[in-house]
């Protein structure tokens, strides 16, 4: 699982603190005896204030102070000698004699003692600041990541090959023409006479195309594996350099990198940290100079005298699209953003990702969307396959109806029907959006306030710490804090409802509950919901009742002796389940009206920021899911420069369909919850249902919908 706390700690500073560290960074490393001489570092400053490139390029230490306490999983290996300073500048090649190939060579070699990673991480992010200066997307750039460190591990094994072979010789004076790529000398012999080798300089700022890119970075890669693997030396824990045979650094790489697993690991944590590290890097870059042009500032800052920039001068962090909340919506709009090779940053308000209830059901048209975004085998594996829906009269117990959820179902909808553990779905979704690298999750990341500009839309947190986007992307849920700057419609309104729901352990349910099925426990003002979920290891319920006092802000409302009152007058079986509810989590319920219109300027609203809508239908997930592939789709037809029409269209076929289906929730718990003659005839026609005739659902599960729908 790609991780880096350093990259994290960073993005969760602020920039007060981060130019401050720059300045202690170059005045301990750059300036050594000469921190007071304010011409000294204007020279040095003009000549790497070129762009983000050089300006890495000439900032190893800086590299080295952010990640010095980073440990990823290959850090557990000892440490060998690494370059200590590598960037494409330290690069440069002649061309071969015989086949005129370019042969690359590393000019200096620092000779740093540190995991091999480091090295790789260090290009690696150069090489993305370089696919920025080309104007390459994230998803090409990620290609060349993958190359660069693919052809590295391929290196890797050939020289443990060449190294087999020779071992095994009995020619102990054979040459091995490898083409070492350690500037162990820059020439050729002819008849035993050196001969000086034309050496030549990268100049990236000619290579214009991917796949040119590509070839370089694999060229590379088998450079800096040969450097690695032909070091003899180690560390020994007193920290004394001794001397090792010439296959050490080899096998401390090879343990490293000897499973398909490990290797892919590899990958995965390099392009996560060059992806992250190279926006930090053009960040520093812009923060800076910015404070570097104001002469007196930076003058203050370098001599101590200041401890903190002015309001004005204090940079706000450039992103292209912002997802605020990391509920299942904002997670989703993240994978999909992400799989269509677009960079995201999400915020979420709480210390980590979480998801607060139990158990949830997921409708064809939901697995459709995980299906889309490659997580529907992992869900699927934790979840449970309800054989029926069935209808069941919670005061005498009676069976009314069903849905058959069995092979007709599937093949009418294509997906099956099933019921999981709400926080299996969020990790699921969690755990794709933290190994992609075009998405970074930060937490303890509250929005307070949108400031909308004519080309941006300005975003500040209650650190204080504030975000010039492109787009935001308000998918903080029912309570969010972003809707009223799209519509003021106030808070949610209570519809007099309370739920309790939770979980228990399956073991405690007796076998007359229906374990393969999702039943639907129906009365007056109340109904009880029950299903098996997490491979049927747990037993999820639900009770839900109508309050008869007028809802308020306490918890004196909808209490327990509420819910007994209710369902005290159900059948055996309801009356035996409320003594496994006492312990559940009491949720009131609420509701919002539709609204016609989900965007303002740059923002725009998704999932129970646009839509909440009662559980009866269970569907909310499902429409967060279906926002999120809309809102993608539409963004990816329109562009980044034409907001508007893309919005246009997500609202165009979004809204009119999550409205519809916040007015069946509606009719759904009117439904459920009828008495005196209407239930009378509710009941009659459950039971008049054919329990294969899927019609009803056909404009809400099928594939193809309708924008008027």
């Amino acid at each position: 699982m790609p991780s880096s706390a350093s990259v994290e700690g960073i993005l969760h500073g602020d920039d007060n603190q981060r130019l401050n560290y720059l300045v202690q960074v170059f005045a301990k490393y750059q300036m050594t005896g000469k921190r007071y001489e304010t011409k000294t570092w204007h020279a040095y400053f003009r000549r790497i204030a070129i762009n983000p490139v050089v300006f890495y390029q000439h900032n190893h230490a800086l590299f080295y102070e952010d990640n010095q306490s980073d440990k990823d999983n290959f850090q557990i290996h000892e440490p060998t000698y690494i370059h200590g300073d590598l960037h494409i500048g330290q690069f440069h090649y002649y061309f071969d004699d015989t086949t005129n190939e370019r042969i690359f060579q590393i000019r200096q070699h620092t000779k740093k003692i540190a995991p091999f990673t480091w090295d790789l991480k260090r290009l690696a992010t150069n090489l993305v600041l370089i696919g920025y200066y080309q104007g390459f997307s994230d998803i090409e750039i990620i290609e060349i990541l993958k190359a660069f460190i693919q052809q590295y591990i391929n290196r890797v094994k050939e020289i443990k090959k060449i190294n087999f072979f020779r071992q095994n010789s009995n020619e102990e004076n054979q040459i091995h023409q490898t083409k070492s790529y350690l500037l162990q000398g820059q020439c050729s012999v002819i008849d035993s006479i050196p001969v000086q080798q034309e050496m030549h300089e990268i100049d990236w700022k000619e290579l214009n195309s991917v796949a040119s890119w590509i070839i370089l970075a694999e060229q590379l890669a088998i450079t800096v594996a040969d450097l690695h693997c032909q070091s003899t030396i180690s560390v020994l824990p007193t920290e004394k350099i001794v001397e090792k045979n010439p296959d050490y650094s080899l096998r401390i790489i090879q343990a490293a990198l000897s499973s398909s697993d490990q290797q892919y690991e590899l990958i995965q944590e390099i392009c996560y940290f060059a992806m992250n590290y190279a926006e930090i890097a053009e960040h520093d870059h812009r923060l800076f100079f910015k404070c570097f042009r104001n002469e007196t500032i930076f003058n203050g800052i370098l001599m101590g005298n200041h401890r903190q920039m002015p309001r004005s001068l204090v940079s706000a962090r450039s992103l292209s699209i912002l997802i605020v909340g990391g509920g299942i919506g904002g997670l989703a709009t993240a994978l999909n953003f992400a799989q269509a090779g677009i960079r995201v940053r999400l915020f979420e308000k709480n210390s980590e990702f979480s998801e607060v209830g139990a158990g949830m059901q997921l409708a064809p048209n939901c697995s459709r969307v995980l299906d889309h975004l490659g997580i529907l085998k992992q869900v699927q594996a934790n979840a449970v396959f309800p054989k029926q829906i069935v209808w069941m009269d919670a005061l005498s117990g009676q069976r009314l109806g069903c849905i058959d959820l069995g092979p007709k179902f599937i093949e009418t909808f294509k997906y099956p029907y099933i019921v999981v553990h709400r926080a299996d779905l969020l990790n699921a979704l969690y755990q794709a959006c933290f190994a992609d690298p075009l998405v970074t999750l930060e937490t303890n990341r509250f929005v307070v306030s949108v400031d909308e500009r004519p080309k941006s839309i300005m975003v500040e947190c209650a650190d204080g710490t504030r975000y010039d986007c492109n787009m935001v992307v308000a998918a903080d849920g029912l309570w969010s804090s972003l809707r009223k700057f799209v519509h003021d419609d106030g808070a949610p309104l209570s519809v007099g409802y309370v739920t309790y729901r939770g979980t228990i352990d399956i073991s405690q349910v007796s076998k007359e509950a229906g374990l393969e099925n999702v039943q639907f426990w129906i009365g007056p003002d109340m109904h009880l919901v029950q299903y098996p979920i997490r491979r049927g290891e747990l037993f999820n319920q639900a009770a839900i009742f109508k309050s008869k006092r007028v809802p308020d802000d306490t918890d004196e409302w909808g209490t327990r002796e509420e819910l007994n009152q209710h369902f005290g007058i159900g059948c055996e079986h309801v009356k035996n389940a409320l003594k496994l509810i006492q312990s559940n989590i009491r949720w009131p319920v609420y509701d919002r009206n539709p609204l016609s219109k989900w965007s303002h300027g740059h923002l725009v609203l998704l999932g129970d920021a646009a839509h909440p809508m009662l559980q009866y239908a269970g569907q909310g997930a499902a429409q967060a899911l279906e926002d999120a592939d809309a809102l993608v789709s539409a963004y990816k037809k329109y562009g980044s420069l034409n907001l508007d029409a893309a919005f246009r269209e997500y609202e165009r076929k979004r809204i009119p369909r999550s409205s519809k289906i916040v007015q069946f929730a509606r009719d759904i718990g009117n439904f459920a919850h009828c008495g005196g003659v209407a239930k009378i005839a509710r009941d009659a026609t459950l039971k008049a249902h054919d329990m294969n005739d899927y019609e009803i659902l056909n404009w809400l599960y099928a594939a193809e919908q309708k924008d008027s729908e």
